[in-house]
């Protein structure tokens, strides 16, 4: 009888677990090998095309492009060519284990209700999709610094002299900090929150554990962190002591890590968090380790001033794990609510409470960025106009764009079928404030995609990768080749004419570097099909040339 219950038990809760992973999953999976390669996720590959593989190891870059990474991509170029995919597996299997690692090890502390709840809103979050999509190594800091601050407790409370929980520890905190240094406090945290207690309390046995482990650490940071710091440390020098944060940037991050736009929204998942505030902290072992790191973090940022923390999305990203922790928190007040309400009113509020969480949850989908950035087609999700800000009217590339004109012609795609016309689009700008082809997707519905123009009318441009040379690219077309576009299975090529746009109250002219292009376009391809102040098309098929006139004569 009892296994019978053990059984039903265990099923009760690994099968909605199962799903909601499944779920996460597929949101981040969906049009996963469709992105385009934007902004930051460029750094990497502007070290691989100076050609100095050598040099990797001994900078930070003047863009911080995280060694492992590129080492990892410069692995890839040379032994079977590099894609997009190639680039972003790594983030995307961490995010993956994210949702099945975090939930699992805190059902060790909390019941299945509770953990059930966190892995829906771990599942839910939209900053930890993104990150799970994007080709910078935030997914995977994330996972390594959870488990080596678990692996730490571990370690230290375990009365067996097993050396598996340390060395888990430090080569999760070594390739964490290697990856990126932010989370340097995060990992030392432990130290100062379980090694000074047993200093004082005289447990030598277990503090010499915690000085193994220093040491292990230390050692591997001189291996492999001091000598980019010596070699360049303009590097990080040059991108401290420029921006803090504020009050502002604090209230935006609130909005960032809850994953919400709506203030209704992200006050309910604050007064949740509060609720669950007490019994996290007393049931869970590793809470003070994660707040005393985030506490660290948030004083080295004060300290160091870093480029572009007075943004929100900057500064969420320093203190990523806030997402869990608050996620956690969440939860925890919303099982002990719902415990409230089952003992008030037994059935009546079992089912007040399923209604309350299906209503918010309706809500949250609803409001939810997710909405946007899931779009089909969007082969841009990954563009700052979706994750800046999630509050639409506090997003700075919403208003730095909305000077940019639209040309009619994106709204006459409209006609046509959702994502039965692709477009390979030039110039192609890879920092998205000036790409504006995330707007395009959206008005057009048709599936937006980078047009090359390096090797047809200019030599070489910046944010683009020569055709060969291992390079991989799907995402994207060369221009200048017919014959490459019909093969990828595009239908349209557009050359964007340059624009006047504002600046910081200043008017300048986007495009104006390939202006020259134009007349490339015109002697290389046949007489556009639609041509106004803004833009060319030029159809690549006969079939194509026939759809688009018919369209614009009805």
């Amino acid at each position: 009888m009892r296994s019978t219950k053990t059984k039903s038990e265990l099923l009760c809760f690994y099968l909605p677990f199962f799903i909601i992973v499944i779920f996460g999953i597929i949101l981040r999976l969906d049009q996963f090998t469709q992105q385009v390669l934007l902004d930051d996720e460029w750094h990497a590959i502007h070290q691989l095309l100076k050609g100095h593989p050598e040099k990797l190891f001994l900078t930070f870059g003047h863009a911080d492009f995280s060694i492992p990474l590129a080492l990892l991509y410069w692995l890839q170029l040379n032994l079977f060519g590099l894609s997009e995919t190639g680039m972003r597996w790594p983030m995307m299997l961490a995010g993956i284990s994210t949702l099945v690692a975090f939930p699992l090890y805190i059902r060790k502390f909390f019941d299945n209700k509770t953990t059930l709840i966190f892995s829906l809103l771990l599942s839910l979050s939209p900053l930890l999709v993104i990150y799970s999509r994007t080709a910078r190594p935030y997914s995977i800091t994330l996972l390594l610094s959870l488990v080596a601050v678990a692996a730490f407790y571990k370690f230290v409370s375990v009365e067996k002299s097993t050396w598996k929980p340390g060395l888990t520890y430090v080569s999760c905190a070594l390739l964490s900090a290697w990856l990126h240094l932010i989370t340097l406090p995060m990992l030392v945290a432990p130290f100062i929150i379980i090694g000074f207690p047993l200093i004082l309390r005289r447990d030598w046995k277990k503090t010499r554990r915690v000085i193994y482990l220093g040491g292990l650490l230390t050692a591997g940071l001189l291996i492999l962190v001091l000598p980019p710091l010596l070699e360049h440390p303009e590097a990080l020098v040059n991108k401290l002591g420029v921006h803090t944060p504020e009050l502002r940037t604090l209230y935006g991050a609130l909005f960032t890590w809850l994953g919400v736009s709506s203030t209704l929204l992200m006050l309910t998942g604050v007064l949740l968090a509060i609720t669950g505030a007490r019994q996290s902290w007393q049931r869970f072992p590793i809470m003070p380790s994660l707040i005393a790191g985030i506490g660290l973090t948030l004083v080295a940022i004060l300290l160091t001033q870093p480029a572009w923390i007075r943004n929100p999305l900057t500064f969420s990203r320093y203190l990523l794990p806030m997402i869990p922790l608050l996620l956690l928190l969440i939860a925890v007040g919303s099982s002990l609510l719902s415990d409230m309400l089952v003992k008030k009113w037994a059935k009546a509020g079992s089912l007040m409470f399923m209604a309350v969480i299906s209503l918010g949850l309706l809500l949250t989908l609803y409001y939810s960025p997710l909405r946007q950035i899931l779009a089909k087609p969007n082969s841009n999700s990954l563009h700052s106009l979706y994750q800046m800000d999630f509050r639409r009217e506090h997003n700075p590339i919403i208003k730095y764009q909305k000077h940019y004109p639209i040309s009619p012609f994106w709204q006459l795609l409209a006609s046509f079928p959702p994502d039965s016309i692709k477009i390979a689009a030039s110039p192609f700008y890879f920092e998205t404030y000036n790409w504006d082809a995330a707007r395009w997707e959206q008005i057009s519905r048709q599936r937006v995609l980078p047009g090359y123009l390096s090797g047809f009318c200019l030599k070489h441009r910046w944010g683009e990768v020569p055709d060969g040379q291992g390079y991989k690219f799907n995402n994207m077309a060369y221009a200048g080749s017919p014959q490459d576009m019909l093969e990828r299975k595009f239908d349209l090529v557009i050359y964007q004419k340059p624009v006047k746009v504002i600046v910081d109250q200043t008017e300048a002219e986007l495009g104006a570097d390939t202006k020259i292009c134009e007349k490339a376009f015109r002697q290389l391809y046949a007489e556009p099909v639609y041509e106004d102040q803004w833009l060319l098309v030029f159809p690549l098929s006969e079939k194509t040339r026939t759809l688009i006139q018919t369209v614009m004569q009805h």
